[in-house]
Protein backbone atom coordinates (compact mmCIF):
# COMPACT_ATOMS: atom_id res chain seq x y z
CA UNK A 1 0.00 0.00 0.00
CA UNK A 2 1.33 3.16 -1.25
CA UNK A 3 2.32 6.11 1.78
CA UNK A 4 0.07 8.80 0.55
CA UNK A 5 -2.35 7.42 -2.10
CA UNK A 6 -4.98 4.58 -2.17
CA UNK A 7 -6.96 2.73 -4.68
CA UNK A 8 -11.01 2.37 -4.07
CA UNK A 9 -13.20 0.64 -5.87
CA UNK A 10 -16.68 1.38 -4.40
CA UNK A 11 -20.32 0.73 -5.40
CA UNK A 12 -22.68 3.99 -5.48
CA UNK A 13 -26.00 3.91 -6.07
CA UNK A 14 -28.20 4.85 -9.57
CA UNK A 15 -31.60 4.49 -8.84
CA UNK A 16 -34.27 5.48 -11.37
CA UNK A 17 -36.17 7.81 -9.11
CA UNK A 18 -35.01 6.66 -5.35
CA UNK A 19 -34.66 3.72 -3.70
CA UNK A 20 -38.07 5.04 -1.69
CA UNK A 21 -39.74 4.75 -5.35
CA UNK A 22 -38.32 2.13 -6.59
CA UNK A 23 -38.62 -0.24 -3.76
CA UNK A 24 -41.48 1.30 -1.69
CA UNK A 25 -42.15 -1.73 0.45
CA UNK A 26 -37.84 -2.39 0.97
CA UNK A 27 -37.71 1.06 1.87
CA UNK A 28 -40.47 0.80 4.78
CA UNK A 29 -39.17 -2.16 5.90
CA UNK A 30 -35.58 -1.12 6.08
CA UNK A 31 -36.33 2.36 6.99
CA UNK A 32 -38.25 1.09 10.42
CA UNK A 33 -34.60 -0.30 11.23
CA UNK A 34 -32.67 2.26 10.24
CA UNK A 35 -34.07 6.06 10.27
CA UNK A 36 -31.13 7.17 8.80
CA UNK A 37 -32.18 5.61 5.55
CA UNK A 38 -35.25 8.46 5.70
CA UNK A 39 -33.00 11.38 5.70
CA UNK A 40 -29.98 9.41 3.38
CA UNK A 41 -29.70 11.99 -0.58
CA UNK A 42 -28.10 9.88 -2.25
CA UNK A 43 -29.59 6.32 -0.69
CA UNK A 44 -27.15 3.86 -0.13
CA UNK A 45 -26.68 1.13 -2.98
CA UNK A 46 -28.84 -2.28 -2.64
CA UNK A 47 -25.52 -3.67 -2.57
CA UNK A 48 -24.88 -1.53 0.87
CA UNK A 49 -28.59 -2.92 2.26
CA UNK A 50 -27.77 -6.09 2.57
CA UNK A 51 -26.76 -5.78 6.13
CA UNK A 52 -30.68 -4.83 7.24
CA UNK A 53 -31.58 -8.01 5.32
CA UNK A 54 -29.78 -10.23 7.85
CA UNK A 55 -30.84 -7.98 10.48
CA UNK A 56 -34.62 -7.82 9.80
CA UNK A 57 -34.28 -12.01 9.38
CA UNK A 58 -33.15 -11.77 13.12
CA UNK A 59 -36.45 -10.30 14.15
CA UNK A 60 -39.26 -12.27 16.44
CA UNK A 61 -42.89 -11.26 15.39
CA UNK A 62 -42.19 -10.97 11.31
CA UNK A 63 -45.25 -10.51 9.45
CA UNK A 64 -45.76 -13.85 7.77
CA UNK A 65 -45.38 -12.44 4.26
CA UNK A 66 -41.67 -10.98 5.41
CA UNK A 67 -41.10 -13.92 7.05
CA UNK A 68 -41.79 -15.69 3.52
CA UNK A 69 -40.26 -13.23 0.88
CA UNK A 70 -36.88 -13.40 3.65
CA UNK A 71 -37.00 -17.26 3.51
CA UNK A 72 -37.41 -16.91 -0.10
CA UNK A 73 -34.93 -14.44 -0.76
CA UNK A 74 -32.31 -13.63 1.74
CA UNK A 75 -29.98 -16.47 1.62
CA UNK A 76 -29.40 -15.81 -2.18
CA UNK A 77 -28.91 -11.97 -1.93
CA UNK A 78 -26.04 -12.27 1.47
CA UNK A 79 -24.25 -14.94 -1.34
CA UNK A 80 -24.42 -12.74 -3.94
CA UNK A 81 -22.97 -9.76 -1.83
CA UNK A 82 -20.36 -12.06 -0.49
CA UNK A 83 -19.88 -12.91 -4.26
CA UNK A 84 -19.79 -9.42 -5.23
CA UNK A 85 -17.34 -8.24 -2.36
CA UNK A 86 -15.06 -11.09 -3.59
CA UNK A 87 -14.97 -10.21 -7.30
CA UNK A 88 -13.83 -6.41 -6.76
CA UNK A 89 -11.48 -7.53 -4.01
CA UNK A 90 -10.02 -9.52 -6.95
CA UNK A 91 -10.28 -6.93 -9.44
CA UNK A 92 -12.67 -8.73 -11.55
CA UNK A 93 -14.43 -5.71 -12.03
CA UNK A 94 -16.67 -6.97 -15.25
CA UNK A 95 -17.73 -10.13 -12.80
CA UNK A 96 -18.77 -7.82 -9.81
CA UNK A 97 -21.15 -6.34 -12.98
CA UNK A 98 -22.55 -9.03 -14.04
CA UNK A 99 -23.42 -10.14 -10.02
CA UNK A 100 -24.71 -6.03 -9.38
CA UNK A 101 -27.44 -7.12 -11.59
CA UNK A 102 -28.17 -10.54 -10.23
CA UNK A 103 -28.20 -8.85 -6.97
CA UNK A 104 -30.62 -5.93 -8.56
CA UNK A 105 -32.67 -8.77 -10.02
CA UNK A 106 -32.85 -10.90 -6.94
CA UNK A 107 -33.80 -7.46 -4.52
CA UNK A 108 -36.54 -6.78 -7.90
CA UNK A 109 -38.20 -10.08 -6.74
CA UNK A 110 -38.13 -9.57 -2.78
CA UNK A 111 -39.95 -6.32 -3.44
CA UNK A 112 -42.56 -7.96 -5.30
CA UNK A 113 -42.71 -10.81 -2.51
CA UNK A 114 -43.27 -8.45 0.19
CA UNK A 115 -46.46 -7.40 1.23
CA UNK A 116 -48.45 -4.25 -0.25
CA UNK A 117 -49.14 -2.75 3.37
CA UNK A 118 -46.63 -3.55 5.91
CA UNK A 119 -47.06 -3.75 9.88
Amino acid sequence: MSRLQQIRVRVEPVYKKSLAKDFPRLFRLFSGLDNDLLEADPAPPLYDLVHHLVRLSQEKDLDPAVSRAIDQHGQGIVDLRRRIEEAIGSWKLGQAEKLLNDLEDDFLAFEKDLPKELG
